[in-house]
């Protein structure tokens, strides 16, 4: 999914885009369906030792629509994974050529109505038993004002075919038809430019093609590729001196993160016949006048050549609004934003200067941390991003803080006089300056654990700017994190559509206590990925249960001497060795530590740990490679894994492609992993690289392929799968 298309996922998500009146033709389970899917083979047998091509008949709803390879600005694309017998091979899905689907701002690429897309199955030369079964899992989003993802599971069980018995085809006139429907593959001459966040592509096409371009109308560009093209965005034509000329405007993505350009152009021709022909072009360093076969296996360029300041800045606050509903933030923002649903009449006529206090919080701590950073990094220190949640020390302090936080929010404790007074609720949702103040220092710190999307190219480009542009590309992502409660202080329509003020509020209070206890029992996990195992586990608790024994002894304390000082005492007392505790995290070098816990993530597919040398072995090599850069702390890469990477289709392709899967674990800091990211632009997790296969012709490998910080297993397999397309 492209970066625009993760902001029209999370409208879908939350149900933004409005209701949908349409119908779906089909029901199962009693759950609309919008979109039938037939599975048709193209003969009624498979023969040992052939092909056999397989249709995929879609059939949508009215007005609804699903998407293309490339979807454009959002969408997932139909994917299909194949549980096949023993020698087996399946194909790649081919796709006819797209239509444009504007939705607002956005222009999305893909199909309605009826849509059929080819794939193939090979048989092996020596094929037992009579029949052979073969079960597809197909898997697609369908859209109109909302979007929905369907799934269904076909199985055809074939009789297999013999010199006696032979195949024979199903429906010759509808495959036929298929094929006519698919982009004709044409081999143009042509060379592209890119100036000015312009791309301009010339083809020679053949005299024919050329006559019938130059009265051609609704020409339109569509990339295979994601991130190439602003796909919203007018595209020039032009038919001149025997060459097609097409201008279009650049997004961000470097084209040296793909090999070879390959694209469809659809036209409309004088006699309104719709065409459409597929294009590819290898991408070089230079202009080029013929298709290349080798391509040069060279790191992405850095971030100065691709991303440009503004860019950056906008990125960065982008990527601070998408903190805000991370489930460590969302609380204490949900807490501040109600703080302001019980002000006076009288305090309302400050609510904005409460807005003021708490961005200035969240910017002076995000000034702090990146000064530090920027610090570190100048005098040779290989850190990123997330660097502070590589000490443990500051994951337990991190835990015990949210701990308190939640404890509060539950109602435990309500009370003056106690070391934890000012922490809390007192903290989140005082109504002084000063509480306000904090309160956008305690959001900064409780989102260091988080890396949302369109942070990691803002960060990456920042750590590799003098330290001014640097600072201002952090406090843009500061203040990303502050706009939602600065808009709600400033605009009082927003701050009159709160609810209003109930015993409601309470239950809610009492609610949001719970992310943030789901969040302490991450950060003990991560601290036990960092301090020994289960001995971490053990120290960690241990803590937590001394901070609640200090708040419960607390409530609990006499009004009489010397009773109320002994009380008081014993509750610091456990405060002290729980700190003590956190101090025994320091006993163990993090360096020594990553080496001695492996990766600890648990993954789901066999994984080789990152090393500089195991890399080079592996690109050394002849089969593809995956590299994946995670932490146990990088909330982001665990929803990726759990969505994307640990799943049964994934492993199947893994396994079928003969990938080699490298996990790097940046849990504690490892240098070679962050020499590693910073050769590509990134200070933070996750990052995942994809190297093709050898090319057995050239013996050359293809340019890397970064994949976006937001996967899903479609996405993954088209990515894979593209390589030998």
């Amino acid at each position: 999914m492209t970066k625009t298309g993760l902001i029209f996922a999370l409208v879908a998500m939350f149900g933004l885009g409005g209701g949908s009146s349409a119908y779906a033709d089909t029901t199962k389970d009693g759950v609309p369906r919008y979109v039938t899917t037939n599975v048709i083979p193209e003969k009624d047998a498979i023969m040992a030792g052939e092909t056999l091509t397989i249709a995929i008949q879609q059939l949508h709803a009215p007005e609804w629509h699903t998407y293309w390879k490339n979807p454009g600005d959002s969408g997932e694309s139909t994917s299909i994974s194949w549980r096949l017998p023993e020698g087996f091979k399946a194909g790649y899905l081919e796709h006819p050529a797209p239509h444009k689907i504007p939705y607002g701002p956005l222009m999305n690429y893909g199909f309605g109505g009826e849509v059929v897309l080819l794939t193939t199955i090979t048989a092996p030369d020596h094929v037992q038993g009579e029949e052979v079964t073969l079960t597809a899992d197909i898997s697609w989003l369908v859209c109109k004002d909302i979007c929905v993802p369907e799934f269904t599971k076909a199985t055809l069980v074939l009789p297999v075919a013999t010199v006696q018995n032979s195949a024979h085809e199903t429906d010759p006139e509808f495959f036929a038809h298929v094929r006519a429907a698919m982009p004709q593959q044409v081999v143009w001459q042509g060379m592209l430019e890119e100036q000015d966040q312009t791309l301009e592509l010339t083809f020679k096409p053949d005299e024919a093609a050329l006559a019938e371009l130059a009265h051609a109308s609704d020409l339109f560009f569509f990339p295979e590729e994601w991130g190439i093209l602003l796909n919203a965005a007018p595209q020039e034509f032009k038919v001149e001196n025997g060459h097609l000329n097409i201008v279009v405007q650049r997004d961000t993505r470097p084209l040296s993160a793909i090999k070879d350009l390959k694209a469809v152009l659809r036209y409309t021709t004088e006699n309104q016949i719709e065409k459409a022909v597929a294009l590819d072009m290898a991408v070089t360093a230079a202009p080029m006048q013929q298709k290349e076969t080798t391509a040069a296996f060279t790191p992405l360029p850095s971030p100065e050549e691709t991303v440009t300041i503004p860019q950056a800045i906008i990125l960065a606050i982008l990527g601070g609004l998408i903190l805000n509903l991370m489930p460590c933030v969302f609380p204490v923002l949900s807490m501040k934003a109600l703080s302001l649903v019980k002000m006076s009449s009288r305090e309302q006529k400050h609510a904005a200067l409460h807005g003021i206090f708490y961005t200035a919080g969240i910017m002076v701590c995000f000034a702090g941390i990146a000064t530090a950073l920027i610090a570190l990094k100048s005098v040779g220190e290989e850190i990123g991003w997330g660097f502070q949640l590589q000490n443990p020390v500051v994951v337990l302090l991190l835990a015990y803080l949210l701990f308190v936080m939640a404890l509060n929010m539950s109602g435990f404790f309500e009370f003056k006089g106690h070391l934890f007074s000012n922490i809390g609720h007192k903290l989140a949702a005082h109504h002084g300056y000063a509480g306000t103040f904090f309160t956008g220092m305690l959001a900064t710190i409780v989102a260091t654990p988080c890396t949302a999307p369109f942070m990691g190219t803002a960060m990456g480009f920042a750590l590799t700017q003098p330290a001014t542009l640097a600072l201002s590309v952090f406090l843009a992502l500061g203040l990303g994190l502050a706009l939602p409660y600065l808009a709600l202080c400033f605009i009082p329509a927003l701050r009159h559509s709160l609810p209003k003020p109930g015993a409601w509020m309470e239950t809610f209070r009492q609610f949001m206590a719970f992310p943030l206890y789901a969040s302490v029992a991450w950060l003990v996990w991560v601290y036990a990925q960092q301090v020994s195992g289960d001995y971490g586990v053990l120290l960690s608790l241990t803590g937590l249960i001394l901070i609640a024994f200090s708040v419960w002894i607390t409530r609990h304390t006499p009004t009489k001497q010397p009773w109320k000082t002994g009380i008081h005492a014993l509750s610091y007392s456990a405060i002290i060795i729980a700190l003590l505790i956190v101090a025994l995290s320091m006993m163990k070098a993090p360096e020594e530590m990553s080496a001695a816990n492996g990766n600890g993530n648990g993954h789901f597919l066999d994984s080789v740990a990152y090393t500089k040398q195991a890399y080079d072995d592996a690109i050394a090599g002849n089969e593809p490679v995956f590299v994946n850069m995670t932490a146990a702390w990088c909330i982001t890469c665990k929803v990726n894994d759990k969505i994307a990477l640990s799943t049964d289709s994934t492993k199947v392709l893994f396994e079928d492609k003969k990938i080699v899967y490298l996990m790097g674990d940046w849990t504690n800091r490892n240098s070679e992993i962050t020499e590693f990211l910073a050769s590509y632009g990134r200070s933070g997790v996750p990052l995942y690289v994809y190297v093709g296969p050898r090319d057995d012709a050239s013996g050359e490998r293809p340019a890397p392929q970064v994949l976006p910080q937001i996967l899903t297993s479609g996405l993954v397999a088209d990515v894979i799968n593209g390589e030998d397309q």
